[in-house]
């Protein structure tokens, strides 16, 4: 059996917004950055800025979380300014590739959820079994 690989996604969704004015903000540079007219259907898609931790073989999701968060840590407060500012919704997403009875402990830690809820965030679980 294999480990199962967890990749964390933070995104940052909305109307329209740019990416630049985000990343200054924040200081970090986006692994990804869509506007909503280049998805197929733009009418019914959200420009998204999204951070992303690697893709790794991990036993634990708070592992990875914690890594996504140690890079956010400290800019609560720019997060919710731009939420407001751009009418922006914050969310993680928990990516698990795993063999079917070998999955990783799916546990958010205190400090996970005090940090989600800092930001008035969402999480969303994406489960890919083999």
């Amino acid at each position: 059996m294999s480990i199962s690989k967890i990749r964390i996604d933070f995104w940052l969704t909305g109307d329209l917004f740019e990416a630049d004015e985000v990343s200054e903000i924040l200081q970090i540079e986006p692994t990804k950055f869509k506007r909503k007219e280049e998805y197929p259907l733009p009418q019914t898609a959200l420009t998204s800025w999204k951070l992303s931790t690697k893709k790794e073989e991990c036993k634990a999701v708070c592992w990875q979380f914690e890594k996504l968060i140690n890079l956010l840590k400290g800019k609560e407060g720019l997060i919710i300014e731009l939420c407001e500012q751009y009418e922006l919704t914050a969310s993680f997403t928990v990516v698990v590739e795993m063999e079917a009875g070998n999955g990783p402990e799916l546990v958010l830690t205190k400090d996970i959820i005090l940090f989600i809820a800092a930001i008035n965030a969402e999480v969303g679980f994406d489960l890919y079994i083999d």
